[in-house]
């Protein structure tokens, strides 16, 4: 389809009065079917050219008429058929006409109009984390490895994998100054088995005999965050800030 037919089927269906959704309903075809043939992104079949034809009135020899060469027509067939091969690639539509196509790993949002909607980047300072929550797990496990070989932690020093993300959660809770970004079911499993657990090994004078009275500590939970969850709305902050958000 070369840029010359593509602008006379726009100027036909303006002059007709039809819509591109109206034209599309004619035909039995999708909107986004007439779009590209108006941005010359794909070409009509015979029957689709036949009922252009006889809808505007004009002949065909009318409708596809062109002043370009056929070495230009050529290359620009050959040019769309390239471009229909390399994109491989799977479109989502939704009702109002948006639809996000995808390609590969990559994808774009467009609207009704075939216009991509511009992704919001993803926030610097996620990524910034992303890379502290790896250094810090990485860590853990090189911990949990040292703790286990040379001091035959290997049964109780796993809890120490609580603790990236619970030190994550605070870097969340002071980057978003919402204090409902940290991971409280994280640190009170980390303070009950603690307790519990990893310090009657090592803490002779400690009792062992803990698990009942620590199962408390996971009240916690609820009542911190709806301390927190008050104080937010006394504060006038919205209801999605209190989320906990990774």
């Amino acid at each position: 389809m070369t840029i010359e037919i593509a602008d006379r089927l726009i100027k036909l269906r303006k002059k007709n009065g039809y819509s591109q959704e109206e034209l599309a309903d004619k035909l039995g075809l999708s909107r986004q079917a007439v779009s590209k043939w108006e941005r010359a992104e794909a070409s009509p079949d015979t029957d689709n050219l036949i009922c252009l034809a006889k809808l505007y009135g004009v002949s065909l020899d009318e409708l596809l008429s062109t002043d370009e060469d056929v070495d230009t027509i050529v290359k620009e067939q050959v040019k769309e058929e390239n471009k229909e091969e390399k994109d491989s690639s799977i479109t989502l539509e939704d009702d109002d006409g948006s639809k996000v196509v995808i390609k590969g790993s990559h994808f774009e949002c467009l609207d009704k109009d075939g216009h991509i909607i511009k992704k919001k980047p993803k926030d610097k300072f996620l990524l910034w984390l992303d890379t502290v929550d790896g250094i810090l797990s990485g860590a853990t496990l090189i911990t949990y490895i040292f703790l286990g070989a040379f001091l035959g932690m290997w049964a109780y020093a796993w809890i120490f994998f609580f603790v990236p993300e619970i030190i994550c959660s605070f870097i969340r809770a002071i980057h978003k100054r919402n204090a409902n970004n940290v991971n409280m079911a994280f640190i009170s499993l980390f303070t009950f088995f603690l307790v519990c657990l990893f310090l009657p090994q090592y803490i002779p004078t400690m009792s062992k005999s803990l698990w009942h009275p620590m199962w408390t500590v996971f009240l916690a939970i609820p009542l911190y965050h709806s301390i927190v969850g008050s104080i937010n709305k006394a504060l006038g902050k919205k209801e999605e800030d209190d989320k906990i958000v990774k």
